[in-house]
Protein backbone atom coordinates (compact mmCIF):
# COMPACT_ATOMS: atom_id res chain seq x y z
CA UNK A 1 0.00 0.00 0.00
CA UNK A 2 1.32 3.73 -1.20
CA UNK A 3 2.42 5.61 2.32
CA UNK A 4 0.68 9.11 2.25
CA UNK A 5 2.19 11.95 2.19
CA UNK A 6 2.16 15.06 4.13
CA UNK A 7 0.89 17.50 2.23
CA UNK A 8 2.78 21.00 2.67
CA UNK A 9 -0.36 22.84 3.39
CA UNK A 10 -0.22 20.92 6.93
CA UNK A 11 2.80 21.75 7.89
CA UNK A 12 1.82 25.40 7.34
CA UNK A 13 -1.47 25.64 9.21
CA UNK A 14 0.63 23.82 11.96
CA UNK A 15 3.42 26.34 11.86
CA UNK A 16 0.55 29.15 12.05
CA UNK A 17 -1.93 27.81 14.79
CA UNK A 18 1.91 27.13 16.80
CA UNK A 19 2.12 30.87 16.45
CA UNK A 20 -1.31 31.94 16.99
CA UNK A 21 -1.06 29.77 20.45
CA UNK A 22 2.20 32.06 21.75
CA UNK A 23 0.08 35.28 20.39
CA UNK A 24 -2.72 34.28 22.61
CA UNK A 25 -0.36 33.30 25.53
CA UNK A 26 1.53 36.68 25.24
CA UNK A 27 -1.13 38.55 24.99
CA UNK A 28 -3.14 37.05 27.74
CA UNK A 29 -0.17 37.28 29.62
CA UNK A 30 -0.27 41.27 29.27
CA UNK A 31 -4.08 41.51 29.83
CA UNK A 32 -4.09 39.98 33.13
CA UNK A 33 -0.57 41.29 34.24
CA UNK A 34 -1.75 43.41 37.36
CA UNK A 35 0.13 47.40 37.33
CA UNK A 36 2.47 48.25 40.49
CA UNK A 37 1.24 51.14 42.28
CA UNK A 38 3.34 51.52 45.30
CA UNK A 39 4.70 49.75 48.62
CA UNK A 40 3.43 49.12 52.36
CA UNK A 41 5.91 51.36 54.17
CA UNK A 42 4.52 50.27 57.85
CA UNK A 43 2.69 47.23 58.89
CA UNK A 44 1.12 46.45 62.69
CA UNK A 45 -1.27 44.64 63.64
CA UNK A 46 -3.79 42.33 61.13
CA UNK A 47 -3.80 43.70 57.96
CA UNK A 48 -4.50 41.36 54.73
CA UNK A 49 -4.64 41.90 51.14
CA UNK A 50 -6.78 40.48 48.57
CA UNK A 51 -5.43 39.99 45.50
CA UNK A 52 -6.82 37.74 42.59
CA UNK A 53 -8.70 35.41 45.05
CA UNK A 54 -6.00 34.95 47.29
CA UNK A 55 -5.76 36.57 50.83
CA UNK A 56 -1.83 37.12 51.61
CA UNK A 57 -0.16 38.91 54.56
CA UNK A 58 1.02 42.22 53.94
CA UNK A 59 3.93 43.64 56.11
CA UNK A 60 6.46 46.48 54.93
CA UNK A 61 8.16 46.25 51.67
CA UNK A 62 5.55 44.47 50.20
CA UNK A 63 4.07 46.00 46.82
CA UNK A 64 0.87 47.25 45.99
CA UNK A 65 -0.93 46.57 43.02
CA UNK A 66 -3.54 48.44 41.15
CA UNK A 67 -7.32 46.22 41.72
CA UNK A 68 -5.68 44.96 45.64
CA UNK A 69 -8.16 45.30 48.44
CA UNK A 70 -6.22 45.95 52.01
CA UNK A 71 -8.43 45.48 55.13
CA UNK A 72 -7.26 45.63 58.67
CA UNK A 73 -8.41 43.76 62.15
CA UNK A 74 -9.00 45.16 65.12
CA UNK A 75 -5.57 46.24 65.95
CA UNK A 76 -4.20 46.16 62.23
CA UNK A 77 -2.84 49.60 60.96
CA UNK A 78 -0.91 50.28 57.34
CA UNK A 79 0.73 52.95 56.02
CA UNK A 80 0.99 52.97 51.87
CA UNK A 81 3.56 55.22 49.90
CA UNK A 82 1.77 55.17 46.46
CA UNK A 83 4.73 55.61 43.48
CA UNK A 84 3.62 59.20 42.82
CA UNK A 85 4.81 59.61 46.91
CA UNK A 86 1.23 60.42 47.99
CA UNK A 87 0.58 58.62 50.88
CA UNK A 88 -2.69 56.12 52.27
CA UNK A 89 -3.16 55.40 56.18
CA UNK A 90 -5.62 52.74 56.60
CA UNK A 91 -7.10 52.45 60.48
CA UNK A 92 -8.38 49.48 62.39
CA UNK A 93 -11.30 47.64 61.30
CA UNK A 94 -11.05 49.52 57.59
CA UNK A 95 -11.39 48.17 54.09
CA UNK A 96 -10.41 49.86 51.16
CA UNK A 97 -9.72 48.89 47.22
CA UNK A 98 -7.16 51.02 44.61
CA UNK A 99 -9.19 50.94 41.99
CA UNK A 100 -6.83 52.99 39.79
CA UNK A 101 -3.40 54.52 39.86
CA UNK A 102 -1.57 56.27 36.35
CA UNK A 103 0.47 58.80 36.29
CA UNK A 104 -0.03 60.50 32.81
CA UNK A 105 2.19 63.70 31.52
CA UNK A 106 3.06 64.12 35.25
CA UNK A 107 -0.60 64.57 36.72
CA UNK A 108 -1.47 61.28 38.59
CA UNK A 109 -4.94 59.36 38.55
CA UNK A 110 -5.87 58.24 41.43
CA UNK A 111 -9.16 56.35 42.46
CA UNK A 112 -9.74 54.24 46.15
CA UNK A 113 -13.05 52.46 46.97
CA UNK A 114 -13.41 53.22 51.02
CA UNK A 115 -15.78 49.78 52.14
CA UNK A 116 -15.56 50.41 56.04
CA UNK A 117 -13.65 52.21 58.23
CA UNK A 118 -11.33 55.46 57.94
CA UNK A 119 -8.62 56.43 55.50
CA UNK A 120 -6.23 59.21 55.62
CA UNK A 121 -4.90 60.46 51.97
CA UNK A 122 -1.65 62.85 51.96
CA UNK A 123 -1.60 63.47 48.41
CA UNK A 124 1.49 64.74 47.41
CA UNK A 125 1.72 68.23 45.64
CA UNK A 126 4.94 67.74 43.59
CA UNK A 127 3.52 65.11 41.43
CA UNK A 128 0.20 67.51 40.64
CA UNK A 129 -1.38 68.74 43.70
CA UNK A 130 -4.60 70.26 42.91
CA UNK A 131 -4.37 69.46 39.30
CA UNK A 132 -3.97 65.61 40.45
CA UNK A 133 -7.10 63.42 40.07
CA UNK A 134 -7.50 62.37 43.14
CA UNK A 135 -10.84 60.36 44.90
CA UNK A 136 -11.80 58.20 47.69
CA UNK A 137 -15.29 56.50 47.06
CA UNK A 138 -17.39 55.39 49.97
CA UNK A 139 -20.75 53.88 48.90
CA UNK A 140 -22.44 56.59 49.41
CA UNK A 141 -19.84 59.43 48.58
CA UNK A 142 -17.30 60.87 46.57
CA UNK A 143 -14.14 62.74 47.92
CA UNK A 144 -12.84 64.56 45.20
CA UNK A 145 -9.37 66.48 46.58
CA UNK A 146 -8.70 69.83 45.91
CA UNK A 147 -5.86 69.64 48.30
CA UNK A 148 -3.53 67.27 49.80
CA UNK A 149 -4.35 66.39 53.56
CA UNK A 150 -7.61 64.95 54.60
CA UNK A 151 -9.86 62.08 56.35
CA UNK A 152 -12.20 60.41 54.91
CA UNK A 153 -14.30 57.82 57.29
CA UNK A 154 -17.27 55.55 56.60
CA UNK A 155 -19.68 54.01 59.03
CA UNK A 156 -22.96 52.27 58.15
CA UNK A 157 -25.58 50.63 60.95
CA UNK A 158 -25.72 53.32 63.54
CA UNK A 159 -27.74 56.31 63.63
CA UNK A 160 -26.44 59.35 64.91
CA UNK A 161 -28.72 62.11 66.92
CA UNK A 162 -29.97 64.39 63.91
CA UNK A 163 -30.26 62.20 61.31
CA UNK A 164 -33.54 59.71 61.78
CA UNK A 165 -33.87 57.44 59.11
CA UNK A 166 -30.53 56.94 58.17
CA UNK A 167 -27.73 54.57 59.18
CA UNK A 168 -24.44 55.33 57.29
CA UNK A 169 -22.47 58.28 56.86
CA UNK A 170 -19.26 59.50 55.14
CA UNK A 171 -17.07 62.14 56.37
CA UNK A 172 -14.18 64.29 55.89
CA UNK A 173 -11.87 66.41 58.05
CA UNK A 174 -9.85 68.41 55.95
CA UNK A 175 -5.96 69.58 57.26
CA UNK A 176 -4.31 71.00 54.37
CA UNK A 177 -6.29 72.05 50.83
CA UNK A 178 -10.04 71.77 49.77
CA UNK A 179 -12.09 68.51 49.57
CA UNK A 180 -14.94 68.37 47.64
CA UNK A 181 -17.75 65.91 49.52
CA UNK A 182 -20.55 65.34 46.79
CA UNK A 183 -23.13 61.72 46.99
CA UNK A 184 -22.32 59.10 44.69
CA UNK A 185 -25.38 60.03 42.28
CA UNK A 186 -24.28 63.54 41.39
CA UNK A 187 -20.80 63.99 42.19
CA UNK A 188 -20.70 67.06 40.45
CA UNK A 189 -23.32 68.85 43.36
CA UNK A 190 -21.32 68.61 46.61
CA UNK A 191 -20.13 70.56 49.27
CA UNK A 192 -16.57 72.33 49.38
CA UNK A 193 -14.81 71.52 52.95
CA UNK A 194 -11.79 73.49 53.13
CA UNK A 195 -8.81 73.08 56.25
CA UNK A 196 -9.77 73.19 59.64
CA UNK A 197 -13.05 71.77 58.82
CA UNK A 198 -15.26 69.04 58.64
CA UNK A 199 -18.44 67.46 57.17
CA UNK A 200 -20.94 64.69 56.97
CA UNK A 201 -22.81 63.37 54.14
CA UNK A 202 -25.64 61.06 55.54
CA UNK A 203 -27.27 57.99 53.25
CA UNK A 204 -28.14 59.88 50.00
CA UNK A 205 -28.55 63.02 50.84
CA UNK A 206 -26.64 66.68 50.41
CA UNK A 207 -23.31 66.97 52.51
CA UNK A 208 -24.29 69.20 56.04
CA UNK A 209 -22.32 72.43 55.90
CA UNK A 210 -18.84 72.32 57.16
CA UNK A 211 -18.05 72.83 61.02
CA UNK A 212 -14.54 72.89 62.70
CA UNK A 213 -12.29 69.92 62.94
CA UNK A 214 -13.56 67.59 66.07
CA UNK A 215 -16.79 69.67 66.91
CA UNK A 216 -19.41 68.26 64.76
CA UNK A 217 -19.27 64.27 65.58
CA UNK A 218 -17.47 63.38 62.36
CA UNK A 219 -15.18 60.41 62.12
CA UNK A 220 -11.68 60.64 61.94
CA UNK A 221 -8.66 58.58 61.78
CA UNK A 222 -7.36 60.06 65.46
CA UNK A 223 -11.41 59.88 67.09
CA UNK A 224 -11.57 56.14 65.98
CA UNK A 225 -8.84 55.54 67.21
CA UNK A 226 -9.53 57.07 70.45
CA UNK A 227 -12.29 54.19 70.48
CA UNK A 228 -15.01 57.17 71.00
CA UNK A 229 -17.15 56.20 67.82
CA UNK A 230 -17.49 52.25 68.41
CA UNK A 231 -15.38 51.30 65.43
CA UNK A 232 -12.88 48.94 66.39
CA UNK A 233 -14.88 46.73 68.01
CA UNK A 234 -15.17 44.12 65.05
CA UNK A 235 -12.83 41.13 63.91
CA UNK A 236 -10.91 41.44 60.14
CA UNK A 237 -13.98 42.25 57.73
CA UNK A 238 -14.64 38.99 55.32
CA UNK A 239 -13.59 38.42 51.78
CA UNK A 240 -17.07 38.83 50.24
CA UNK A 241 -17.83 42.54 48.18
CA UNK A 242 -19.11 44.19 51.12
CA UNK A 243 -17.38 43.62 54.49
CA UNK A 244 -19.78 43.14 57.80
CA UNK A 245 -21.39 45.66 59.71
CA UNK A 246 -19.92 46.36 62.39
CA UNK A 247 -21.73 46.42 66.07
CA UNK A 248 -21.83 50.33 67.58
CA UNK A 249 -20.90 50.20 70.96
CA UNK A 250 -24.57 51.39 72.64
CA UNK A 251 -24.30 55.28 74.02
CA UNK A 252 -24.74 55.64 77.60
CA UNK A 253 -28.43 57.30 77.98
CA UNK A 254 -29.52 59.28 81.30
CA UNK A 255 -33.01 58.07 81.90
CA UNK A 256 -35.39 60.11 83.12
CA UNK A 257 -39.35 60.01 84.36
CA UNK A 258 -42.10 60.44 86.75
CA UNK A 259 -41.34 57.13 88.40
CA UNK A 260 -41.20 57.42 92.45
CA UNK A 261 -37.94 58.79 94.20
CA UNK A 262 -35.87 56.73 95.48
CA UNK A 263 -35.55 55.85 98.93
CA UNK A 264 -34.08 58.72 101.60
CA UNK A 265 -31.03 57.64 103.02
CA UNK A 266 -30.83 55.81 106.72
CA UNK A 267 -31.02 58.05 109.55
CA UNK A 268 -27.25 58.09 111.51
CA UNK A 269 -27.11 55.94 114.48
CA UNK A 270 -28.13 57.39 117.93
CA UNK A 271 -24.65 58.82 120.03
CA UNK A 272 -23.83 56.63 122.31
Amino acid sequence: MPRERRRPCDSRLSSIFLFLGFFVLATSGSVFAQTAAGTFSTVSGQVQIQRAGVTIGAASGVGVNVGDRILTGASGHAVILLNDQSRLEIGPVSSIALDEFTVTGGAPSTRISLFLGVLRSLVNSASGGAAANYQVHTPNAVAGVRGTKFDTAYTENVIRPGYQGCDRYTDVSVYQGTVNLAPIASPTTGEDVSAGYEATLPCDRPATAPGPLAMTGAVSLDSAAAGGHGLFAAAIPGPSSAPPPVSPVAPVVAVTGSGPPPPPPPPPPPPP
